[in-house]
């Protein structure tokens, strides 16, 4: 019996001094402080656009307002910055707790002036002729620029849709092909590259950025839309387009020897399509932005779309365009899937 006791009283001491112990080692345990590692920044800006930062900790946490900015080796007061010229700079954030200062990771923004980009729409079919004469001259605008956002709007052949449809409709388009330029103009034969070349080299007030990326067969795509000047009555349009379709193509130019299409033969067997209309994110002719969309404000514009098996993802692109209460396309954008475009 006296053992027992005895044997118990040392068991119950063991736990005791266990449960102490731990009780201080939990005690003094020492917790690693938070390091800054969100800094939030776009990585354009217009001439005069308010440049907001924004910074988080490891948990999440803004803690903007307990942070020191520092650009282009500058502290500044607060946490937004301003430029009215064009150039490149660089931002971290500086954040102390209990006199060890963490900064953030450093990163680089530019302030831009927006690049044109011009619209080419091509209304086509693949039952006509004279069509393949467009897409051809399309290509030999892509060698001399890449400042060209292209939709072909089918009618008449597999690749017809409905929003297709509504632009045939809108834009009273009765012969084929058609070429326009920025919606409203006329590119007549012999799709001349300088009526192009002269709009490119213009100076723009809109700039365009298009984010996306898929979960798939979920695309969800990001706009970010920034004017120099304020814009009233004004659309916003999103379009998903194709390329590498292949279907045979009808060719009137067969036997003329002057045409590019010489000898391909009618029909042009297994013809590649490009810049196919796929799908609309928005209505047909637009979406209304804002009104008034005030001037150096971003505007956001999202969208998803749950992509088709018929569709070929590394061939899919999006087209963005801004056009005006007369449908005329002011400044676009265009971008592969899965990427980033910025601005510029």
């Amino acid at each position: 019996m006296n053992s027992f006791i005895r044997y118990s009283t040392i068991l119950l001491m063991l736990i005791i001094t266990l449960s102490c112990s731990k009780t201080e080692s939990f005690f003094y345990e020492v917790v690693e402080p938070e390091i800054v590692t969100g800094l939030s920044i776009h990585s354009s800006y217009l001439r005069n656009q308010q440049v907001t930062f924004e910074v988080f900790d490891s948990e999440g946490n803004n803690i903007t307002m307990d942070s020191n900015f520092i650009v282009d080796g500058t502290s500044i007061v607060g946490n937004q910055i301003s430029y009215p010229e064009i150039g490149t700079h660089e931002v971290f954030a500086e954040y102390s707790i209990e006199s060890t200062l963490y900064n953030s990771d450093t990163k680089t923004f530019n302030i831009v002036v927006p690049k044109t980009r011009v619209v080419l729409e091509d209304y086509t079919g693949t039952w006509c002729g004279y069509c393949p004469n467009v897409s051809h001259a399309i290509d030999e605008v892509r060698m001399i620029t890449d400042d060209i956002s292209v939709v072909a709007i089918h009618y008449g052949d597999e690749m017809t849709i409905s929003t297709g449809i509504d632009l045939i409709n809108e834009f009273n388009i009765s012969g084929y092909p058609t070429a326009r330029i920025n919606r409203t103009t006329d590119w007549p034969y012999p799709y001349n590259s300088s009526q192009i070349e002269s709009l490119i080299e213009a100076d723009n007030s809109i700039a365009i950025s298009i984010d996306s990326n898929t979960n798939w067969p979920l695309l969800q795509v990001q706009l970010r839309v920034v004017s120099e000047q304020d814009l009233s009555d004004h659309k916003i349009i999103a379009y998903l387009v194709e390329d590498n379709l292949i279907y045979d193509q009808t060719n009137y130019y067969n036997f003329d020897q002057n045409s590019y299409f010489y000898g391909m033969g009618n029909p042009i067997v297994d013809f590649i399509h490009n810049d196919v209309l796929r799908h609309s994110f928005t209505d047909a002719i637009g979406n209304p932005m804002e009104n008034p969309t005030m001037a150096l404000t971003d505007n956001f514009y999202n969208y998803s779309f749950e992509i088709d098996s018929e569709f070929s993802p590394e061939n899919l692109g999006i087209v963005v365009m801004v056009v005006n209460q007369n449908n005329t396309a002011i400044n676009s954008q265009f971008s592969t899937i899965n990427s980033f475009q910025d601005f510029n």
